[in-house]
């Protein structure tokens, strides 16, 4: 028999210890503009819950089933997602900034309007995590798989993204101005009419294999060697 099912609004679960609450855990939850901040909600199977507008910041969902769930917007800064499963889930308009989620599995996550300024994805694992609309500003991202995925209109300045895999993926739109792509992995990832910033060689080498578009190349032969192209 499938578990029941309850919608919660402006409840108070400041501090909670999460797996102390039997009327909430084990069920399927949604919960409407409730405080989570700095709750205890480790290691439970929350896959499926709905976070309407809810304030979660500093909460611990380290190791925590997230699988299928749904945030829209509110605000979880500074929560650590560490090694959670996010496969499937759903961030919309959420604020996550300085949120950490290294070691997490964004199989197929999307994250849309979000606010990820210096959130941290180290070593997040899974493909298809799907990222549109974000500012991402000094997070980083070093060695996260980010293949083959929609990554448009990020603000990615400052970003960390050493040893990232983003072949194949569409960075159409988004800005990288001082973004750290030491040893990134771009070939087949679409760069045109992102703003690349100031290339220089080595920053040129770590965009090998990559597709631009004519005014973009004009600028780095500019930035590179001095080189005018005449339109």
């Amino acid at each position: 028999m499938a578990a029941s099912s309850v919608d919660v609004e402006g409840l108070d679960l400041t501090g909670t210890v999460l797996r102390e609450r039997p009327d909430l855990v084990g069920r399927a939850v949604t919960l409407r503009r409730c405080d989570l901040t700095g709750a205890d909600l480790r290691r439970l199977d929350l896959g499926g819950w709905t976070f309407v507008e809810c304030t979660a910041e500093g909460s611990d969902l380290t190791s925590t089933q997230l699988e299928l769930s749904r945030w829209r917007g509110g605000s979880a800064r500074g929560a650590r997602f560490t090694d959670a499963d996010l496969t499937d889930a759903r961030f919309t308009d959420v604020d996550l900034a300085d949120a950490g989620f290294g070691g997490a599995t964004v199989t197929d996550a999307a994250f849309e309007g979000c606010r990820l300024m210096g959130a941290r994805f180290e070593r997040s694992r899974g493909l298809g995590m799907n990222l549109t609309g974000c500012n991402l500003y000094a997070a980083h991202l070093d060695r996260a798989t980010l293949t083959n995925t929609g990554l448009t209109r990020l603000r990615l300045t400052d970003a960390s993204l050493r040893g990232a895999d983003l072949r194949g993926s569409d960075l159409s739109g988004s800005t990288l101005h001082g973004a750290d792509l030491t040893g990134a992995k771009m070939q087949g990832a679409d760069l045109s009419d992102a703003e690349l910033g100031t290339v220089d060689l080595e920053r040129l080498r770590a965009l090998e294999g990559t597709t631009i578009n004519a005014a973009q190349a004009a600028q780095i032969l500019y930035d590179v060697a001095g080189v005018v192209v005449l339109p």
